[in-house]
């Protein structure tokens, strides 16, 4: 901690007092000297202001207990960080002109908070309110708090650093995607035309109007002569994989619009009912989110709170592999994962849906890259934000 202040300048306290006992010396060989009532009155004046100086080098401010409390469960990006401060001391030690804020160098991206200020402070406890205005998304490590005091005259201030951890988290904006966004409609009678007939057969039964021509059962329709058509069981479980691709040098506002982005598409997919893998962090499993519970929701906000640049996946880093059962997503601001999603897509004969975030919406270099299996749509910048 000393060697801290040494390097903030916090030599400024000391050396305000030891010019403070300077004139007080002064001022009293003055008064010896002299005499007469100014001279007395200058020097009672000026003695108890240099007491006081003394007295706050001299406190013991690493006593003082700290709680952080955070007004509100859940913050997203661009809401309002509100603190309150509460301070306990054991000595009750007049405190004037105080002002208490954040300091947290450690925290990415960094975190500025209003000051919050106090007249006087003449009892054992206080609680002070601070607020951290339009927050960005991510993981802010608040561990020390800045208390600055000083004297009715302003003649004397003294910063000490007072440490308390808390983890803070800045969820990505979500927003609520239609059926139309997420090509529900289209991709779940595709899917289930391709995999009730193999896998959901359950028996025959009599042929109504509204049954497909492909299901119709033509060997015991001969055998038994009349219309029978093959019965399924109904899918009971939806699954939908979403992987986020960026790149590590991606302009800022680009990658926020993926991370928002991929959390809509959880919440939205959760919400109809579906099973999501997510894949977005290398070197980290996928999650796997089997209900849509707020245990789940805040689950994956927090694990895109905390994703960096550095740590999302790339293009290279992502081996496709062919499983039906998964309805494919991908948000992707690199448009080279689209010439390898198509590929697999046309490869397997899955329909998969890429979301490729750009700042330019100009669809004319894109149309190569379409295909029947593969469905692009490209999202502007700030726009799920």
């Amino acid at each position: 901690m000393t060697r801290h202040w040494l390097k903030k300048g916090s030599l400024r306290p000391i050396l305000s007092a030891a010019l403070g006992s300077i004139i007080a010396v002064f001022l009293f060989l003055f008064v010896l000297a002299q005499g007469g009532f100014l001279g007395w009155f200058l020097f009672y004046t000026f003695a108890p202001i240099v007491l006081y100086h003394y007295l706050l080098l001299l406190y013991p401010f690493q006593s003082i207990k700290i709680e952080r409390l955070i007004n509100g469960h859940h913050l997203f990006a661009g809401d309002t960080l509100h603190l309150t401060i509460r301070l306990k001391r054991r000595w009750t030690v007049p405190f004037f002109l105080m002002t208490i804020n954040e300091y947290s160098d450690q925290s990415t991206p960094p975190i500025a908070t209003r000051k919050a200020e106090l007249l006087a402070w003449f009892t054992r406890e206080a609680s002070l309110p601070l607020a951290a205005e339009h927050m960005r998304r991510g993981t802010y490590h608040l561990n020390t708090i800045v208390l600055e005091i000083g004297d009715p005259f302003g003649l004397f201030r003294r910063s000490v650093l007072l440490n308390k951890k808390t983890v803070v988290y800045v969820y990505p904006n979500v927003r609520q995607l239609s059926m139309t966004e997420l090509e529900i409609q289209r991709r779940i009678g595709d899917s289930s035309g391709q995999e009730t007939d193999l896998a959901n057969f359950s028996g025959v039964r009599a042929y109504r109007p509204s049954d497909r021509p492909s299901w119709l059962d033509w060997k015991s329709a001969a055998r038994t002569n009349t219309l029978v058509t093959k019965q399924f069981e109904p899918e009971h479980e939806r699954k939908a994989s979403i992987v986020l691709i960026s790149r590590k040098h991606e302009d800022d506002n680009c990658f926020e619009t993926a991370v928002s982005y991929t959390a809509s598409l959880v919440k939205s997919l959760l919400e109809y009912g579906f099973t999501v893998r997510l894949t977005y962090r290398s070197g980290r499993a996928p999650l796997v989110l089997q209900e849509n519970t707020v245990q789940n929701l805040n689950l994956t906000y927090t694990a895109l709170a905390k994703l960096t640049k550095d740590q999302t996946l790339e293009t290279s880093d992502v081996r496709m592999s062919g499983n039906k059962h998964y309805l494919g997503y991908a948000v992707s601001t690199d448009i080279r994962f689209a010439e390898v999603i198509g590929a697999f897509a046309t490869r397997s004969k899955q329909r998969q849906v890429m979301y490729y975030i750009s700042n330019k919406t100009d669809e004319k270099n894109l149309e190569s890259l379409k295909s029947s299996w593969l469905r692009l749509r490209i999202v502007a910048e700030n726009e799920s934000r």
